[in-house]
């Protein structure tokens, strides 16, 4: 079995996949088969640590971190039609995120939440810095609510914890961009996601570094589970996800990570070029390994990306090639706009049709953003669903509680959702904790409008009721998952009362 998983590579790959002895960074150039590094390297561990004297490696011991969830199951699939099914579903493999929220579900009450936590995306984020701005009597247009937020997140990627953040430079440079109260936002940010019980994207990695930082025997617990971690486009990684992987590999330093310093696009969005250039450095005797043949593309296409790259400043040198066809001479067409992108895209397809009496179907469009699957889930009716499922699930959630508690209207108006949220700050409590205790709470509403709260709290509590009567029927969860879209629409009528 090892030897057919070899004999599917090329020298350079089939040498990266052998190495298992230590740290290994494998540089991988554009079209050069990195994901089957990666691939072939856990079906090789499994088969190895079958052989007699060798350190047993089940599937549960391999952590393979990557960037797409999508990326995780393609890879699973292939492992699987290498090992078998059976065992590569045992394998513990997905994106940073995912991963790390099933081991602070797990762990959750060791830092201050309940297991049944929700997560913020960017909009609930944004939504409560909005909120705390307008608390705060701040002027909005200086104290913008993406920018504060986009701040707060760039400061937990560096792993900048909110009374750090007080102390560092960050808020200095605050300071003299005259938005000087960042730094009480940023607490008050996380003061209200505590009491939420509530995690935005960026927690999902702090609080993991921060669990395994405090408790030294949760994070002695996945050391021992996790032999051999293995982390997709590194390149791409930040600070926090390049320490919580060093927390994890320190002491085994059995590690491999794979990606292409050439290829880091997203340091704006807080990716670290140094995790990948300083690799060998941080662990002891790495070993460095280069895929450099191109399968993908035309050798002038891989001769025009060279001609680029080897004026980086910094870079781990290699020799990218393609022994594919000569090809075409490459056209460069600058643009300065999406309008003048689209326009030159369209005139090229009708030239083409024309002169080469093509039909409508031999073009395809190629673009990198799936712009159409993310809007989806922002439609506001999709984003009042999924809210009613998360106050179900965490009643805690400001943000849910906020979109849904007049929504369909109830006679539940602002100035009462502000005396709810007051009153909530007041107490150091949770916005469902007020209208659910309101004798410990008391506000200063008309017994109407008591009445009408007491009705939303009540019609939440029913649901919860019955998810935890019926939970046993799907294995122990607070609720199913819509099977077709039809069950989604049912679903949504249903809890919006129509």
């Amino acid at each position: 079995m090892k030897n057919e998983i070899l004999s599917q590579l090329n020298e350079s790959q089939r040498i990266a996949v052998e190495y298992c002895d230590g740290a290994s960074l494998v540089i991988a150039g554009a079209g050069s088969g990195k994901t089957r590094v990666l691939t072939y390297k856990i079906a090789w561990l499994l088969e190895k640590g079958k052989e007699p004297g060798n350190d047993p490696i089940r599937p549960w011991n391999i952590l393979a971190l990557t960037f797409t969830n999508k990326a995780a199951r393609e890879m699973k699939e292939r492992i699987g039609r290498l090992v078998g099914e059976e065992e590569a579903r045992y394998l513990q493999m997905g994106t940073f995120h995912s991963v790390f929220a099933r081991i602070l579900r797990a762990e959750a009450e060791k830092i201050g939440y309940n297991p049944n936590f929700t997560i913020y995306d960017q909009s609930d984020a944004r939504s409560l810095v909005k909120t705390i701005i307008k608390e705060m009597g701040l002027d909005d247009k200086v104290y913008k609510p993406s920018s504060v937020a986009d701040r707060i997140s760039m400061a937990k990627n560096h792993l900048l914890l909110p009374q750090a953040y007080q102390q560092s430079a960050w808020a200095s440079d605050d300071a003299s961009q005259k938005r000087p109260q960042v730094s009480n936002i940023y607490i008050r940010y996380a003061q209200r996601c505590q009491q939420a019980n509530a995690m935005d994207f960026d927690d999902l990695l702090v609080q993991t570094w921060v669990l395994f930082q405090n408790h030294e025997d949760v994070r002695r617990k996945y050391v021992e589970k996790f032999h051999f971690v293995l982390v997709d486009e590194y390149q791409d990684t930040n600070f926090a996800q390049q320490a919580i992987v060093y927390q994890l590999t320190k002491e085994r330093q059995k590690v491999c990570v794979v990606g292409d310093d050439a290829q880091s696009i997203y340091s704006f969005r807080g990716a670290n070029i140094d995790n990948i250039l300083n690799f060998q450095s941080q662990y002891t005797n790495a070993r460095l390994f280069k895929l450099e043949q191109n399968y993908r593309s035309t050798q002038l296409i891989v001769q025009a990306a060279n001609s680029l790259i080897r004026r980086n400043e910094r870079q781990i040198p290699k020799n990218v090639f393609s022994k594919n066809e000569h090809g075409e001479r490459l056209q460069l067409k600058p643009a300065y706009s999406d309008k003048e992108e689209a326009m030159i895209v369209t005139q090229d397809i009708k030239r083409l049709r024309k002169q080469d009496h093509c039909n409508w179907s031999d073009f395809a469009i190629l673009y990198r953003t799936n712009s159409q699957s993310r809007s989806f889930y922002q439609r506001k009716e999709i984003k009042d669903v999924i809210a009613y499922f998360r106050l179900i699930a965490n009643p805690n959630d400001e943000e849910a509680f906020k979109r849904i508690i007049n929504y369909p209207s109830r006679g539940i108006g602002d100035t009462t959702i502000g005396k709810i949220i007051q009153t909530a700050q007041t107490y150091g409590v949770s916005l469902w904790q007020v209208i659910k205790e309101p004798v410990l709470f008391p506000m200063d509403v008309s017994k109407g409008t008591m009445t009408k709260i007491q009705a939303f709290r009540q019609l939440i509590e029913g649901w919860i009721g019955r998810i935890n009567t019926e939970a046993h029927q799907y294995g122990g969860c607070l609720y199913a998952r819509p099977r077709h879209h039809h069950d989604l629409r049912h679903q949504q009528g249903y809890l919006l009362g129509t």
